[in-house]
């Protein structure tokens, strides 16, 4: 059994849902470090850290988005 979640329209593994993949879960692991820790020591300065938090969640989720936008061009493109 593969797992088809890294392939692309065309059946290739697509680096854009890896690296995707990556950048996501490195925000979500950010986010659940700055919450623990602002909830034993305080974070001093919570906006940057959230600013940073949500670039990389903004990034990695643009990045597995892309791959919702070419099923879509490529089945208009088949029709």
């Amino acid at each position: 059994m593969t797992n088809s979640f890294l392939e692309d329209a065309n059946g290739n593994k697509s680096s854009k849902r890896l690296w995707g993949s990556i950048v996501l879960g490195i925000g979500i692991l950010f986010s659940i470090v700055l919450f623990i820790y602002s909830l034993s020591k305080g974070a001093a300065d919570a906006a940057t850290a959230l600013g940073i938090i949500n670039m990389f969640l903004i990034s990695g989720g643009g990045l597995l988005g892309i791959g919702v936008f070419e099923k879509g061009i490529q089945s208009k493109e088949k029709k």
